[in-house]
């Protein structure tokens, strides 16, 4: 079966930034661990992953419904950091380099994009979401996985059903509930007051679905956890509804564009060289012209 690889970019951006030195600069004393990273992770999965397809999806700037939904979605979070910001056309152009289409779709996040590409494209592909990004874990069913990027080396993780039931108690498609009554505090989603993972996988599998759940309202024991609901009742519907991908958000995706064959040496080992990513050029088989500095980090 072909293998379609989705790359969920800025998530990947953020996690290269955050978790590798901010010393990482280019001769000019430009930051680049944002670009190293990403070149390093991406020379990782496509060197496991052998994909058919690969696309990198990316968010744009412009508001989403969830932010119209409710005011404070993702309002505690502090603008990006100049030394991120100046990086990410650096990380797109690098991405070109490496022959990989990028879309976005304006007006919705990068989440409900990858929904939208993997539910069109998973009865004729397998498809691999590369990401580190939990609410992409509802997506998860026989033809789609998510790999999650690592810190150690060539390591990767694979999330299956098996691997979603064990960290959350809780089927896939059952996330946006689960999200819906715990809350996700990197989004601000506020969940039901007082409800934690345990007691929402226990209230999930007897009931299914937060619907469910308030169906069954006055059948919940105890008393206390009855009340919490009874009381968290907007909130956990406007969670479930902001932890919700939209599987119709428009795609302006062609699949046979996203077609990949062998990785494109020229263009990547040029692109690497430019930023002096001595160890990276050898991972592709290309001698760096000068003696190798030590560009040795968490992602080599």
């Amino acid at each position: 079966m072909a293998k379609l690889l989705i790359l969920d970019l800025f998530n990947l951006i953020h996690r290269a930034y955050h978790a590798l030195p901010k010393e990482f600069t280019d001769k000019n004393g430009n930051p680049t661990n944002a670009i190293y990273g990403v070149s390093s992770m991406l020379l990782t999965v496509l060197n496991q992953v052998h994909p058919t397809y690969v696309v990198a999806v990316v968010d744009t700037e412009k508001p989403t419904f969830r932010h119209e939904a409710f005011t404070g979605y993702k309002a505690h979070r502090r603008p990006m950091e100049d030394l991120l910001s100046v990086q990410i056309p650096k990380v797109l152009e690098l991405v070109n380099a490496f022959k990989i289409q990028a879309v976005s779709a304006p007006g919705y996040e990068a989440d409900d994009l990858v929904a939208a590409i993997a539910t069109k494209h998973k009865k004729a592909n397998q498809v691999i979401v590369f990401s580190n990004d939990r609410d992409l874990w509802q997506l998860v069913q026989p033809n789609v996985v998510i790999m999650l990027p690592s810190t150690k080396g060539d390591k990767i993780e694979w999330v299956g059903e098996k691997e979603v039931i064990a960290r959350l108690g809780v089927l896939p498609n059952q996330v946006p509930d689960y999200k819906g009554l715990v809350g996700d505090s990197s989004d601000n989603i506020p969940g039901v007051y007082g409800i934690g993972q345990k007691t929402a996988g226990d209230l999930l599998k007897k009931y299914s679905t937060i619907e469910n759940i308030y169906r069954h309202v006055g059948e919940v024991t105890p008393d206390s956890l009855r009340e919490k609901l009874v009381n968290g009742y907007d909130q956990a519907v406007m969670s479930k509804k902001l932890a919700t991908l939209d599987y119709n958000t428009p795609a302006d995706f062609s699949l046979e564009a996203s077609r990949y064959g062998n990785l494109p040496i020229q263009s990547v080992s040029e692109a690497l060289q430019s930023y002096n990513f001595k160890s990276l050029l050898k991972r592709v088989g290309v001698e760096p012209s000068v003696r190798e500095a030590a560009q040795k980090g968490l992602f080599d």
